[in-house]
């Protein structure tokens, strides 16, 4: 295969790549009884942690009111809680709710997924997995670079 042809057809994989995840995530929030989006919050909200919904909305691109939505729908569903800044008590700070039932109910949905991720990877060598690595990192940088562009038009 020529070098244009296999670029081309590795671009095709990694956007059919990207629909699958956004279809899977879909699923996710469907089980969780959440919107996609607030499904995705979840996520930034338990890996980076407790922060003020600014934050939250710079991460995402979205207004404010969008974001105000979004823990709306959180604390609803029992999945994050406001609190007050203990600094600025005109900011509000949302946190995850730690909650078992939904730990093991995202482990249950997770695990069969990372489990087969692991068996893929554990077949490649220390140096392929170095080299997808560096390719994913910046995949996921160029993306993000391109996500900020689109939200300064």
């Amino acid at each position: 295969m020529k070098r244009e042809i296999i670029i081309l057809t590795i671009t095709e994989k990694l956007k059919e790549m990207s629909t699958e995840t956004i279809l899977f995530h879909e699923a996710v929030a469907d089980v969780l009884g959440l919107h996609i989006t607030d499904h995705k919050c979840l996520d930034l909200i338990h890996r980076f942690g407790a922060m003020p919904a600014g934050r939250l909305e710079e991460l995402t691109g979205l207004t404010t009111g969008a974001v105000t939505g979004i823990i709306d729908r959180l604390e609803k569903a029992g999945y994050a809680r406001r609190t007050n800044d203990p600094n600025d008590r005109r900011r509000t700070i949302v946190e995850p709710i730690r909650n078992k039932k939904l730990d093991r109910k995202i482990e249950s949905i997770f695990m069969p997924l990372h489990q087969r991720i692991h068996r893929l990877l554990s077949s490649y060598s220390d140096h392929e997995l170095s080299f997808l690595f560096d390719v994913i990192t910046e995949l996921v940088k160029q993306t993000h670079d391109e996500s900020e562009k689109m939200r300064n038009l």
